[in-house]
């Protein structure tokens, strides 16, 4: 797959040492594989009670602010849509179907009926309907005081500062319902923590306002709704490489100078010229440097061949692991493509 010139490939500049590190961008391969016929999802939350008394009350029980799951159960759903949407994998189709579920505490529910399940399908239009079955939260806050050296006119001074430790944990699952198989194409149920610190004054210690409780527990379920659509969808990451940026001769030096300015082709071109060198170390870091470049132009064969040579013919200790990498790359990059069909 070729990369896209729209994603940005950085260059961090580490002056001082041989190489400098750029940013490649990289689709990686979703963990479960989706069947091919599924290309519209259609998105909608089940977690409203069938009992809502029932929910209020196990809401007192566990001290959850009124409203804290709903809001976070709506949060993880805008993380699911908003990364599936960035994902070039699927169509999706974001509805305001709140359907009822009979349990309460973050529990399974029983699956939807499939006639149910059908009927959705067709409302939306959708090849398959993914259902955020149950949401549940937890907040815990520690807090208590500690003495801290701040800078007063140049020197320090201790000071007492209060300070709140807060750890919302979110229980949550998704089912992906397919109904032309009449089948669950994955289920998943699991859990996320994220964990703040705060600090601020006695008066704020004292009002409890430190830490957000009902925004920790929306920023939890956002990032649930993101980890479960990462399971499902590929998605672009960023990998850091590093190239050679010294050796002998005008042409590895002008690539050198090309490359740092993003012109890829310009440093690919100085390499070919510099990979003929008659210094070895110099020739080796130059085939380094074009299967770095080849990778960024998406022939990742080329850059594995490339890699190779810059070990075995030049002895570049580095570019061994780089084969590693790029052989793993390339069975990475294989499954993407048949999940992107």
């Amino acid at each position: 797959m070729k990369l896209p010139y729209n994603l940005a490939i950085l260059v961090l500049l580490i002056f001082g040492a041989c190489t400098r590190t750029v940013y490649v961008p990289v689709m990686r391969p979703a963990p479960v594989d989706v069947g091919p016929h599924i290309q519209t999802i259609a998105v909608i939350d089940r977690t409203t009670p069938e009992n809502v008394q029932a929910g209020i009350i196990e809401s007192v029980v566990t001290g959850s602010l009124p409203g804290t799951d709903r809001e976070g159960a709506q949060r993880s759903v805008e993380g699911l849509v908003r990364t599936l949407e960035n994902s070039p994998r699927y169509n999706i189709v974001r509805t305001t179907e709140r359907l009822t579920t009979p349990v309460i505490g973050g529990s399974w529910p029983p699956p939807l009926e499939w006639g149910d399940v059908v009927d959705l399908s067709v409302k939306y239009r959708s090849d398959a309907i993914l259902v955020l079955e149950s949401f549940d939260s937890d907040f815990v806050v520690t807090d208590g005081a500690r003495v801290v050296s701040r800078k007063v006119e140049g020197r320090e001074v201790p000071r007492r500062e209060f300070y709140a430790e807060g750890v919302a944990t979110v229980r949550l699952g998704y089912r992906l319902y397919d109904p032309q198989f009449r089948s669950i194409a994955d289920e998943y149920m699991f859990s996320h923590v994220a964990r703040w610190e705060a600090s601020g004054s006695a008066l704020q210690m004292i009002a409890g306002s430190l830490i957000d409780h009902r925004q920790a527990v929306n920023d939890a379920g956002f990032q649930s709704g993101i980890i479960y659509a990462e399971r499902i969808s590929p998605q672009w990451i960023r990998l850091n490489r590093d190239f050679f940026t010294k050796g002998r001769g005008a042409d590895f030096k002008t690539g050198v100078r090309r490359a740092t300015v993003n012109d890829w082709r310009g440093a690919t071109e100085m390499w070919h010229r510099s990979v003929n060198s008659r210094s070895r170390k110099t020739a080796g870091r130059s085939a380094y440097n074009l299967a770095l470049m080849y990778e960024i132009e998406g022939d990742l064969n080329g850059a594995r061949d490339w890699a190779q040579r810059s070990y075995t013919d030049f002895r570049i200790r580095k570019a061994r692991k780089y084969v590693s990498a790029l052989e793993r790359r390339i069975r990475a990059q294989r499954i993407a493509d048949e999940q992107l069909r």
